[in-house]
């Protein structure tokens, strides 16, 4: 495919693509992104679509299980706060998953907001994982880097991640980021649609707070510490004390439907994008039809087989 050097920072193998050369098939590289332990990711020019696009590349020798996940998060998954998968092929000597490029700031660049766009990145950012829940996965990094703010509403990245409802951790190997993973995650209990809840609280209370990199979860009084205007603000108190319930303890903490009407119900209904009355039908997979891509998307014969380089 490539030829193989050596990456600086961490000495194992990475890609040398050549200027103008092909990621894959019909897409052109322009820049490496970033090169994670596993993958590489690359922004492209799709020449089919006439368009930029994300491209993540197995690593030479490795194939990354996270790829596998990437694809069953966004097939055939229509959210508009979800990327959009334009091809994959998981079969290939080189694993790749190719999604659109998604232009916006980064929620982390954004920090600290008003809130009513708090307020419109939570109730968005609830329905998107309420989306992936609804296909039995959870995404279990949310967190400010992994949102980019597209012409005002977030799009949830990175889903290399995302496990299966219900399915256990191993001992000893939580997933997530500190600050931003819910204690059972820490405790490596089984996975369940309540991480996302935690993970959408905290992610919007580090925002509100400045503190989008923090290592331990803020609470609405961290928010109220940094911003002392938003104490005598109704409907900010209101917010935080939504914000406070989705970062309890998991027994105490609301369902996913309940945390996004809860938010719901916070909005002037005059100003609110959706109609009144309204409440979140069930968030079952809808099925468009295939994806549109530049490659038919190709799973492996077994995933359960795969294991991670």
């Amino acid at each position: 495919m490539h030829e193989v050097g050596t990456d600086e920072l961490d000495g194992s193998p990475i890609w040398l693509v050549a200027d103008g050369a092909d990621l894959v098939a019909g897409v052109t590289a322009i820049e490496r992104i970033a090169v994670g332990a596993r993958c590489e990711t690359w922004l492209g020019w799709s020449r089919p679509l006439w368009c930029p696009a994300l491209v993540k590349l197995g690593r030479p020798g490795r194939r990354p299980q996270s790829l596998t996940r990437e694809v069953a998060a966004l097939d055939g998954n229509p959210h508009p706060a979800l990327p959009r998968l334009l091809a994959a092929d998981l079969d290939v000597e080189t694993p790749y998953v190719i999604t659109e490029f998604v232009v916006g700031e980064a929620l982390d660049e954004l920090a600290p907001f008003d809130i009513g766009t708090a307020a419109l990145v939570t109730v968005e950012l609830l329905a998107a994982v309420r989306a992936l829940h609804g296909r039995g996965l959870a995404h279990l990094d949310v967190k400010p880097e992994n949102v980019l703010v597209r012409a005002g509403r977030p799009v949830l990245l990175d889903f290399g991640s995302a496990r299966p409802l219900g399915r256990r951790q191993p001992a000893g190997h939580p997933v997530g980021t500190p600050g931003f993973a819910a204690p059972e995650m820490e405790e490596c209990r089984p996975i369940s649609a309540a991480m996302d809840v935690f993970g959408v609280g905290a992610t919007v209370l580090a925002s509100l707070a400045g503190s989008p990199q923090a290592e331990t979860t803020c609470t609405a009084g961290d928010v109220l510490e940094a911003r002392p205007d938003l104490a005598d603000d109704p409907g900010a108190r209101a917010l935080l004390d939504v914000l406070a319930a989705m970062t309890a303890e998991v027994g105490e903490r609301p369902t996913v439907t309940a945390a996004l009407v809860a938010v719901a119900d916070l909005f002037d209904p005059a100003c609110r994008p959706w109609p009144v009355g309204l409440t979140p039908g069930p968030p079952n997979r809808v099925d468009h039809g295939p994806a549109a891509v530049l490659v038919a998307v190709k799973r492996p014969a077994s995933h359960d087989q795969q294991r991670e380089g």
